[in-house]
């Protein structure tokens, strides 16, 4: 029997019992495109994170309290604070620093009059703006004496400006927070978000202010600009710097012993890019567990077809049909659903991902790894599941399986 024939009669099998194969190949198509769906989720997840960190800036350190040897994530809310502002002093006098800010951050309701919101609280300094470049855009920023005086001074963000005095000029107006008033002299112009903070949800009060209206003597975390060297000398030198402020014996280096983290950006990429990649695959073996329940329904159905066509096969065997006759038969009908079920679920994942990107949910990428692995991935679970029936119709004996008629 030629090949042509045997795939012209395994094609018309499948098209007398074509309610059953598109049931058959459902499966296919809702784990292909779950595959191509999530993949392309995780591909965006990733790229936000990368976007978010590069929102940093390549050459800014981050200096937080906790131990040195912390491996990526953000520092534990439970470390030991160890940060002040002696600190930041001894940062900023460094030839090889730039600027340095040092932060002291919470959420308070923020007031004007009958209006009210929820605002982050970030204590900062004048150095903010040389760290992180944004535009002011009515009156200006803190000042150093702002900081050395303990001003309450408030920089307010776009909307908490447009939210606090709708219609109004909000510079000199007095913003209460935690029981104090603050007098406007700055309003942001529209941030967007920065490492997942809303800029425009933001005010900015002096961080010697922030330390005596929250009553703390600690800080949340220092970022610095280094300046004639690079990010990694700079890591390296506030090392010393710090353990030699913190008092901490450490000739060795050992960042265990570290009561502060030091990272550069270049240090948070990584550690993006590697959830990025674990989250991928994550979501697509989710996915990938819905293709191998979808094999083993191909395999039942082939299975059941192999019974009710018992007679048949014996009757082709008996006028001289090869075991590899019936044998490639059953597989390529086995590989036409997958195949086909495969396609279908690529256009449709793809599909789904540029509604979602195009209503701007999220921006979804499909990969052409994703689709060639999805396609391939969809052939292999045919091939693999359909040996077995088709393994079990090539050597059907004929006398039995005609008897069976």
């Amino acid at each position: 029997m030629h090949l042509r024939d045997l795939v012209s009669v395994s094609y018309g099998n499948l098209a007398r019992t074509r309610g059953r194969a598109l049931l058959t190949m459902l499966g296919i198509i809702i784990g292909i495109a779950s595959v191509i769906l999530m993949v392309a989720i995780g591909q965006a997840a990733q790229n936000f994170l990368l976007s978010q960190v590069a929102s940093l800036g390549a050459d800014v350190v981050m200096i937080a309290n906790g131990s040195g040897d912390t491996k990526g994530g953000p520092p534990s809310p439970l470390q030991k604070q160890t940060l002040t502002e002696r600190d930041l002093v001894q940062l900023r006098r460094q030839p090889w620093v730039a600027a340095a800010s040092a932060y002291v951050i919470s959420t308070d309701v923020a007031t004007y009059a009958d209006q009210s919101l929820y605002a982050q609280i970030w204590g900062a300094t004048q150095d903010e703006l040389k760290i992180f470049p944004a535009t002011v855009a009515e009156g200006r920023f803190l000042l150093q004496d702002d900081v050395d005086s303990r001003s309450r001074v408030a920089v307010i963000g776009y909307n908490v400006s447009n939210k606090l005095f709708p219609n109004q000029d909000p510079l000199g107006k007095l913003v209460r927070v935690n029981h104090q008033n603050f007098r406007v002299v700055g309003v942001m112009a529209h941030g967007g978000t920065r490492f997942f903070t809303k800029l425009d949800d933001i005010i900015y009060i002096p961080v010697s202010t922030a330390l005596d209206l929250y009553n703390r003597n600690r800080l949340n975390f220092i970022s610095m600009k280094p300046e004639g060297i690079s990010p990694q000398e700079a890591i390296v030198e506030a090392r010393y710097l710090l353990r030699d402020l913190h008092k901490i014996d450490n000739p060795n280096g050992d960042l265990s012993k570290d009561d502060f983290i030091v990272r550069s950006q270049e240090d948070a990429a990584k550690n993006a890019g590697i959830i990025g990649q674990i989250l991928q695959i994550l979501l697509g073996s989710v996915a990938g567990i819905s293709l191998v329940v979808a094999g083993i329904g191909i395999m039942n159905i082939m299975y059941v077809t192999v019974t009710e066509r018992t007679a048949e096969i014996g009757l082709r065997k008996a006028v001289g049909a090869r075991k590899d006759h019936i044998l490639f038969q059953f597989l390529v009908e086995t590989m036409t659903l997958s195949v086909l079920g495969g396609l279908l679920g690529i256009g449709i994942g793809a599909g789904i991902a540029w509604v979602v990107t195009a209503l701007g949910l999220i921006t979804a990428q499909v990969t052409l790894s994703s689709i060639l692995l999805s396609f391939s991935f969809a052939a292999l679970i045919g091939l693999f599941f359909g040996i077995y029936p088709a393994y079990r119709a090539a050597n059907l004996h004929p006398m039995e399986a005609l008897r069976s008629e």
